[in-house]
């Protein structure tokens, strides 16, 4: 059993770590943003640089970088508009769109995209905005209930459509609503849905590749990057795709394509304070393909013990420091290791449990299956002892734990 065991998770570990290396060796910092711009939000690429705003409450200004330096070029100050909350950019051949739909808790009936024409932005420093506005065709309550499910910091431009892509603080999903990008008022209707992928903050649609890349983060802001090929208007999500940045502690906020396969994305100023963390506000850049990993073949499944006898199991039983038969690696002394993350199963109960040895702070506890799909998440006061209580399937899984400076990993089998 160890020796099938070991095998395992020599080979989830292996995979694991390619990954993320490979996603770490294909981001590539630029460096920090100026000042004026710490709360960017929504980011794009014209005529050569960088355009970027920030969110609610700032000026209704649109910052244009220089791609090397990250030095303001212009500002271009929309005077006919106000910033109530911007939190994208996008372009089609001839109109800038601005995107004021930010919602945190729900209550906006004012949502809006501008846009305003290429030429004029081109040529002046004061420009003109005309309004689209929209309704979500579902959305029938607007009582104020904390963080909700119709805030948006993600849209794009596709023929005559503008696609808004919702994020969603309670399910950690994602809805697809599609309006014209027309003056006017409109109500949007849903054209897609998805679930369980975390909060998308921006989105780039490429009209030769026909690609939909997104960019977001998840509830312990570690961003990532999901990715729909041969994008299909009536089904937005179809075959979509999600991978990990191997970041952390990043609040992505905007994406935007230079070039075939070359992205930048932005993000915003972060802070807290226990445990302290502090992110400045970045341009980083990446490729697209990344560099792709085999798919693992299916671990022989080992074979099942002899069932042990039935014992009775205590209503709050301690967790075991070395129970035998566990699948404990042994240490000399069994001394604790600095942030060494240990699983093992209790054979007379079946648990697993886990056990960090670290002075740090943990605050969030992920699992992973053998694919790199999150399964479960837990973020607050995480225990550094514990039993992991979420039913699996059998299978390999890996354990997260992210601390105040990094994330600890390691796997755990299921039978």
């Amino acid at each position: 059993m160890m020796k099938i065991f070991t095998q395992q998770f020599g080979f989830i570990m292996l995979f694991f770590y390619t990954a993320i290396l490979a996603a770490q060796e294909n981001v590539q910092t630029i460096g920090e943003l100026p000042s004026a711009v710490f709360e960017t939000s929504g980011l794009l690429y014209f005529n050569g640089n960088l355009i970027t705003h920030n969110d609610s409450g700032n000026e209704a200004i649109l910052y244009e970088l220089d791609t090397l330096t990250l030095a303001i070029q212009r500002r271009v100050t929309i005077h006919n508009i106000n910033n109530i909350d911007w939190e994208a950019i996008a372009q089609d051949e001839d109109y800038i769109y601005i995107g004021d739909f930010g919602n945190n808790v729900g209550i906006r009936t004012d949502l809006a995209v501008h846009r305003i024409l290429k030429e004029a932005y081109v040529s002046s420093n004061s420009v003109s905005a005309e309004t689209i506005n929209f309704s979500y065709e579902d959305q029938q309550d607007f009582e104020n209930t904390g963080n909700s499910d119709w805030d948006a910091e993600a849209f794009f431009v596709i023929d005559d459509k503008i696609v808004v892509l919702t994020k969603q603080w309670q399910s950690f999903g994602s809805v697809a609503y599609e309006f014209s990008k027309f003056p006017g008022t409109h109500v949007a209707s849903r054209v897609g849905a998805i679930n369980d992928v975390g909060l998308i903050t921006d989105a780039s649609y490429d009209t030769e590749s026909n690609r939909l890349v997104v960019i977001g983060y998840s509830s312990i802001l570690s961003p990532f990057v999901g990715m729909v090929e041969h994008f299909n208007f009536n089904a937005v999500f179809e075959g979509y795709k999600q991978r990990s940045l191997g970041l952390n502690f990043i609040q992505a906020e905007g994406i935007t394509q230079t070039g075939s396969e070359s992205y930048f994305f932005s993000s915003e100023y972060y802070a807290r304070q226990t445990p302290t963390i502090e992110s400045a506000s970045r341009l980083f850049s990446f490729q697209i393909p990344y560099v792709e990993t085999e798919e693992p073949e299916a671990p022989e499944e080992p074979e099942h013990p002899e069932n042990p006898e039935e014992t009775e199991t205590p209503e709050n039983p301690e967790i075991p420091e070395n129970p035998d038969g566990s699948l404990l690696p042994e240490t000399p002394g069994n001394a604790a290791q600095d942030d060494t993350l240990i699983i093992f199963r209790d054979l007379t109960t079946s648990r697993y449990y886990y056990s960090i040895a670290t002075d740090k702070t943990v605050f969030g506890q992920v699992i992973y299956d053998v694919s790199g799909k999150e399964v479960w998440q837990n973020t607050g006061d995480i225990e550094k002892k514990g039993i992991i209580s979420h039913h699996l399937k059998s299978s390999i899984y890996y354990l997260a734990l992210f601390l105040e400076d990094g994330v600890i990993a390691t796997s755990f089998a299921v039978y």
